[in-house]
C-alpha cells in the first residue's frame, strides 16, 4: 500500500487546524473562560515551579556543600580537632577560626542562607558563618533546644524548626561522634522573592508545611486561611478555583511541592484580574478562519514551489541512486535549508561513487580505541587512604616508614603512568602488586599478610597491564573482616589445561562470596562497568576483546572460608584471536 505524500499530509493539517477553529466560534463564552482559566492557570503554576526548582537547586547546593565540607581532608581534621582538643589548647583555637573562615566564605555564594553553623555537642560550642550575635541568637537557642531532644538520632534530612512567631529550614549532617555542621534559612527570606512577581493587587504567596499550616507571615484573614486549608486537603491539585467565604470572590489557587524539603508554596490570585483581557480574544477569534482561509491560499503555492517541487526532484535523485545511478545531479532550490541538503545530497553520491571503505580494518580501529578506552578506566582507588597514612606516620615521627611507604608509592604511580602499553610482563605486574600490597601493609599493619609465588620460566611471559591487581584490590575491599588477621596468596603457574596457557590463583582467608554473588559473577554479570565491580567487569571485557573466548575467570568460596579467583590466560597471544580454541 502507498504511503500518503507529504504535501497531502500537510493539507490535511492545516484543515485539521481550520475545522476545530471554525467549530471552536459556536461554543459558549464559559468554554473559552474555562480554557483561558486552565492555560493561566497552567502558566502560573510553572512559572511558580521554576522558582521552586530554583530554591530546590539552591537546598542541594548547600547540601553539598555540608557535605564536602564533612569529606575534605583540612576540614576533617578541623572539626576532629574540635571534637577531641580540650577548649584551652591553641589548636582548638586555630581550628575554630578555620572552620568559622570557611563557612563565612561559602555562606556568600548562597542569598538566602540564613547561617552555617558547626556543633561540638560535648562542649556545647557554636561556630556560627553569620558574627553579628542579633543574627545568631535566636538560631542558638532554636538548635541547642532541638539538638538537645534529638541527641545522636540526627536524619540529614531538611527540617522546619520554630523560635518565637519565625519559622526556619534546617539540615544538620553528622562531621563526627561529637561535631555536626548544619545550615539554617529563614523561611521568610526565601519567600521573599516570590512576593515580588506581578499577578496583580489581590494575590497572596505562602509557604505551608505537610500539614498544610502557614510558615510565614499572611495577610489573609483567619478565616480565609482556614477555608484555604479546607480545600487543599480535600482537593491537592496543582491549581485549582477557589472561592474566598471573606469577599465571595473567586481565586487561583495554585500549590506547588518542593522536592528537597516538607513544604510547598501556595499561591492565591484573583480570578478576575487573570481574565480581564478574555472579551478582547472573544472578538478576535471570529476573524481567525477568515485569515486562515486567506493564509491557506498563499500557503499552499508558496510550498508548492519552495518545498514540494525540490522535494520531488530529491525524491526522484534518490531513487535513482537505489537503482545504482550515480552519475545524477539535483536542481538547486530556492530555500537554504533545501539548497544544503541537495548540495549535501549530491556531494554524497559523488563520494560514494569514488570512495572505497575497508570495513575490517575500520572495525579493528574502532576495537582498539575500545580497548584503549576500557585499559585507561583503571585508576587507584586508594590515593586518598595512602595520603593519609603517610600524615600520620609524619605526625608520629616514623621517618623510616614514611621512606618505605613514598618509594612504594612512587613504583605504584610509575606502573600506573606506564599502563597504557599494549602488554607488561608478569614479573612487572605482580612488582606493581607487591607495592600495593606493601601501601595496604602499611594501612594495617599487623592484620594484613602475603604470599606471592611465581613459576621462573613465566617470569617474562606478557599479559595485558592491570589484569591481576583488580582481583587483589577487590578481595582486600570485599573479603577483609573487622578485628580478623587477612592473608592473600597470588601463585602463577603453568599448571593450565591446555600448554598454550597458564593459570593465576588468588586466594584469601576472608568473608569469602555471598552465594548470590558467587553465582552471578560465575554468570559474568558483572553489570555495565560503572559500579563497585568496575575493576572485575574491565579486566573480563578487555581479556575478551584480547583473546576472545580463550580467556576463562572462575570465582569460588574457599573451605573453611575465603574466596578463590582462578585466571586462565593464552600466553603472548596477539589481540583478536578467534574463539575455536579453548584453554
Amino acid at each position: 500500500m502507498r504511503k500518503p505524500t507529504l504535501r497531502f499530509r500537510l493539507i490535511r493539517g492545516f484543515l485539521f487546524i481550520i475545522i476545530p477553529l471554525a467549530l471552536f466560534l459556536y461554543y459558549e463564552n464559559y468554554y473559552a473562560m474555562k480554557v483561558v482559566r486552565k492555560e493561566v492557570s497552567s502558566s502560573t503554576s510553572q512559572v511558580l515551579s521554576i522558582h521552586i526548582m530554583q530554591i530546590d537547586e539552591t537546598l542541594e547546593n548547600i547540601t553539598h556543600y555540608l557535605l564536602k565540607q564533612i569529606v575534605t581532608p583540612a576540614s576533617e581534621s578541623d572539626y576532629l580537632a574540635m571534637e577531641t582538643l580540650p577548649e584551652s589548647n591553641g589548636d582548638y583555637t586555630l581550628a575554630k577560626l578555620k572552620i568559622h573562615a570557611e563557612l563565612t566564605a561559602g555562606s556568600s555564594a548562597f542569598e538566602n542562607l540564613h547561617s552555617f553553623f558547626a556543633y561540638s555537642a560535648g562542649k556545647k560550642d557554636f561556630i556560627f558563618s553569620r558574627s553579628s550575635y542579633t543574627d545568631t541568637t535566636n538560631v542558638k537557642l532554636m538548635l541547642e533546644q532541638y539538638l538537645k531532644e534529638q541527641g545522636q538520632d540526627l536524619d540529614g534530612r531538611w527540617q522546619v524548626l520554630f523560635y518565637g512567631q519565625e519559622s526556619y529550614l534546617v539540615r544538620i549532617l553528622q562531621a563526627n561522634s561529637d561535631v555536626c555542621i548544619g545550615a539554617a534559612i529563614l523561611l521568610e527570606d526565601l519567600i521573599s522573592p516570590l512576593r515580588g512577581l506581578d499577578y496583580g493587587d489581590q494575590w497572596e504567596a505562602i509557604l505551608l508545611d505537610s500539614s498544610g499550616q502557614p510558615l510565614t507571615r499572611t495577610a489573609m484573614p483567619k478565616e480565609t486561611m482556614s477555608a484555604l486549608n479546607l480545600k487543599l486537603l480535600d482537593n491537592p491539585q496543582a491549581f485549582q478555583v477557589f472561592e474566598n467565604p471573606a469577599d465571595s470572590k473567586k481565586y487561583l489557587l495554585v500549590r506547588s511541592p518542593f522536592q528537597q524539603a516538607p513544604i510547598s508554596l501556595a499561591a492565591m490570585i484573583s480570578e478576575k484580574s487573570l481574565l480581564q483581557q478574555l472579551p478582547f480574544f472573544q472578538r478576535v477569534i471570529y476573524l481567525i478562519p477568515i485569515g486562515l482561509l486567506i493564509s491557506f491560499y498563499l500557503y499552499s503555492n508558496s510550498l508548492r514551489k519552495m518545498l514540494f517541487g525540490p522535494l520531488s526532484a530529491l525524491t526522484a535523485g534518490m531513487r535513482r541512486v537505489m537503482k545504482g545511478e550515480l552519475e545524477i545531479g539535483v536542481k538547486d532550490a530556492q530555500t537554504e535549508e533545501l539548497s544544503f541538503l541537495i548540495h549535501t545530497f549530491n556531494h554524497m553520491v559523488s563520494q560514494i561513487s569514488h570512495l572505497k571503505i575497508n570495513v575490517y580494518e575500520e572495525m579493528l580501529k574502532v576495537q582498539q580505541s575500545e580497548f584503549k578506552r576500557l585499559q585507561a578506566q583503571i585508576n587507584p582507588h586508594f590515593y586518598l587512604n595512602s595520603l593519609n597514612v603517610i600524615n600520620s606516620l609524619s605526625t608520629l615521627g616514623e621517618n623510616e616508614l614514611i621512606n618505605k611507604m613514598t618509594g612504594h608509592l612512587a613504583d605504584y604511580f610509575r606502573f600506573i603512568t606506564r599502563s597504557h602499553r599494549d602488554t607488561v610482563t608478569i614479573e612487572e605486574e605482580l612488582q606493581h602488586i607487591r607495592n600495593y600490597l606493601e601501601i595496604q601493609s602499611l594501612r594495617f599493619p599487623e592484620k594484613l599478610t602475603y604470599r606471592i609465588e611465581l613459576q621462573e620460566e613465566l617470569r617474562q611471559v606478557t599479559i595485558l597491564p592491570l589484569t591481576i591487581q583488580p582481583f587483589v584490590e577487590n578481595s582486600i575491599i570485599h573479603g577483609m573482616e573487622e578485628g580478623i588477621p587477612f592473608h592473600i596468596d597470588i601463585a602463577v603457574d603453568g599448571k593450565a589445561a591446555n600448554p598454550g596457557c597458564f593459570q593465576v590463583l588468588i586466594r584469601d582467608n576472608g568473608r569469602g562470596f555471598e552465594p548470590e554473588t558467587l553465582a552471578r559473577f560465575n554468570r559474568h554479570e558483572f553489570g555495565d562497568g560503572t559500579g563497585s565491580h568496575m575493576g572485575i567487569w574491565n579486566v573480563i571485557e578487555r581479556m575478551r576483546m584480547a583473546f576472545g573466548g580463550r580467556a576463562e575467570v572462575s570465582f569460588i568460596n574457599a573451605v573453611p572460608k575465603g574466596a578463590i579467583v582462578r585466571l586462565i590466560i593464552p600466553e603472548g597471544e596477539a589481540l583478536h584471536e578467534t574463539e575455536d580454541k579453548s584453554c
